[in-house]
């Protein structure tokens, strides 16, 4: 069965891709993450090119982001580079570079990137996936094929849609993905809106995000957890927002009191934290110990005290909470709040008395 598949697809690819350019592959090197920027028309063969490159380039990183900027092609290519990227465990991204400079080691971004049909099944592969603010992903029907006859047709449409729908489980999007893309006509493209790259996992929100309402303490509370954010140094398992005497505050919590801060961390003589960051849509805000409690050997870690004006803005939209630590103190406690287009109605309701 597979290889009755991969037959139909590789005859698709071929008939769909076999005059174009192969794309460019080039590399941009970090210390900790390296970016493979790959551009133009995906063609048969590519994947392999890709791999090849992969081999030989990729040994001096932590990680690794792919950097997509393509109007598609190959559809079992862009299938085939997908399944390369999660098996490596590699992001992508939806981005555009200026063109490869020799001894330039920055590339600079450039607006407009797009990355749709064969394209975007290869974006589907990364681990974390994100999309330039400008950038366009688009989907739909696959085309071509080399049937003789109209069930011969019809087999090979199904084995082809299953597959399909099979990969884009795998790689994490939704069910409706599938549905969106096989309603859309080889002709058209189904570029999804910054809310539906959320709702489809397209994009997944890895902060914190869908914050809920609910009483605690006499007091409404905005609260959302985020299961991915702890990490082995990282402590932030919940954020929490709510108003208390006119004064909005933003509580932290990590998973369980075992996770609490210890006594000379939470201790004002002690502590090497000395404040904390609120990045948000209108800005970014520093505050210093006056505005921060912090809590030793339990699950709250701190509470931050802010402006009326930055709990709007954070309300308003995306932001980050950083708590400021001078020294290698071994904790971090930082996320990021993922809002939806036109902010975060819950959070902006606990805060609403405060503003």
């Amino acid at each position: 069965m597979k290889s009755i598949i991969a037959g139909c697809l590789a005859a698709i690819a071929a008939m769909s891709a076999s005059s174009a350019v192969a794309i460019e592959i080039s590399m941009e090197r970090g210390n900790a993450t390296s970016k493979i920027i790959v551009t133009g028309t995906i063609v048969r063969g590519d994947a392999k090119r890709f791999k090849d490159f992969w081999d030989e380039n990729a040994y001096d990183s932590w990680n690794f982001i792919v950097s997509l900027d393509s109007p598609g092609g190959s559809l079992m290519d862009g299938i085939e580079i997908g399944q390369f990227i999660r098996k490596n465990g590699a992001h992508t991204e939806i981005r555009r570079y200026s063109p490869e400079i020799a001894g330039q080691y920055y590339r600079e971004e450039r607006p407009d990137a797009e990355c749709y049909s064969a394209c975007a099944l290869a974006f589907m592969g990364g681990v974390e996936r994100e999309v330039a603010h400008d950038g366009k992903i688009g989907f739909h029907q696959f085309s071509g094929g080399t049937s003789t006859s109209a069930t011969e047709a019809m087999e090979t449409t199904q084995l082809i849609s299953a597959f399909l729908a099979g990969y884009l489980r795998d790689m994490g999007a939704k069910p409706e993905l599938f549905e969106h893309m096989s309603g859309t006509s080889p002709e058209n493209m189904f570029v999804p809106s910054a809310r539906e790259l959320s709702a489809l996992n397209i994009v997944p929100q890895l902060g914190f995000h869908e914050f809920k309402l609910m009483p605690k303490d006499g007091l409404i509370v905005a609260t959302a957890v985020n299961e991915r954010n702890p990490g082995p140094l990282e402590r932030l398992y919940e954020i929490e927002t709510l108003c208390w005497k006119k004064r909005p505050i933003i509580n932290l919590y990590a998973v369980e009191d075992g996770q609490g801060l210890s006594p000379e961390m939470a201790t004002r003589s002690t502590t090497h934290i000395d404040g904390f960051r609120i990045d948000t849509i209108s800005g970014s805000y520093e505050y210093g110990k006056d505005n921060i409690r912090l809590y030793p050997n339990q699950r709250l870690l701190a509470s931050l005290v802010i402006d009326p004006k930055v709990a709007r803005a954070l309300g308003g939209g995306s932001g980050m909470v950083a708590v400021n630590s001078y020294t290698a103190s071994g904790v971090f406690i930082s996320g990021r709040i993922e809002a939806p287009p036109g902010g975060d109605q819950a959070i902006l309701a606990s805060f609403r008395d405060c503003l």
